[in-house]
């Protein structure tokens, strides 16, 4: 196994060579262009390469200490040291990749504008006049479509209403038809009434019996 500081040597060269990287990646930032040229797929690729061995070699710093017995403080602190400075090399990266996307998209954007306005300065007035009547018309077709589902809808709600209307006319005359089911609901009504006299006057009474017992 390596020692503690051959490794840690190979950590700071390491350090160094990212910071150099991330110094030249910067420029691209400020000078951005519509596409990434090879330039900058290179360095990018390279940077998330010298990333990833650093980590490597940091765990093997954290592997070193937790084998070795007796290791002191300090050398613990420098792994620890060595991890954040990795970590705020990820971060700036991260920040710079992201900053080149926002701005090339920005361009992209700007370059796709100006083609359409130049596209459009170019066109004769008649094919704009018969572009925009297209539209027109297709706007009309769908507002005909949506008039022409709503008026089916009302038909349709109003047949439904004619038949429910139907049905029940046809249930009244069944009724009215049959003498016995008149006769059912009315001993029905009556039977009723009477239950809820008779209820009424239990009632009473109870009320009146506690009221002179009391």
């Amino acid at each position: 196994m390596a020692s503690f500081v051959t490794v840690r040597g190979q950590a700071i060269s390491l350090e160094s060579q990212t910071e150099s990287l991330l110094s030249k990646y910067a420029q691209f930032a400020q000078t951005t262009s519509s596409d990434a040229t090879g330039q900058e797929r290179t360095l990018d690729n390279k940077l998330e390469k010298v990333l990833i061995q650093r980590q490597d070699i940091v765990d093997s710093l954290r592997k070193i200490c937790d084998e070795t017995q007796g290791i002191s403080t300090s050398k613990t602190l420098q792994v620890q040291r060595h991890q954040e400075v990795l970590q705020e090399h990820r971060q700036h990266f991260r920040n710079l990749r992201s900053s080149i996307q926002q701005e090339r998209n920005r361009l992209n954007l700007l370059f796709s504008v100006k083609k359409d306005i130049a596209q459009q300065s170019e066109e004769s007035p008649d094919a704009y006049i018969q572009d925009e009547s297209r539209r027109i018309e297709e706007s009309h077709n769908v507002v005909d479509s949506l008039l022409s589902q709503a008026w089916q809808t009302r038909d349709q709600f109003a047949s439904q209403r004619a038949v429910l209307q139907s049905a029940g006319d046809k249930m009244m005359n069944t009724l009215q038809r049959v003498p016995v089911i008149n006769q059912v609901i009315a001993k029905i009504n009556t039977r009723r009434k009477k239950n809820a006299l008779i209820l009424a006057g239990l009632i009473t009474l109870c009320i009146l019996f506690l009221f002179f017992t009391w």
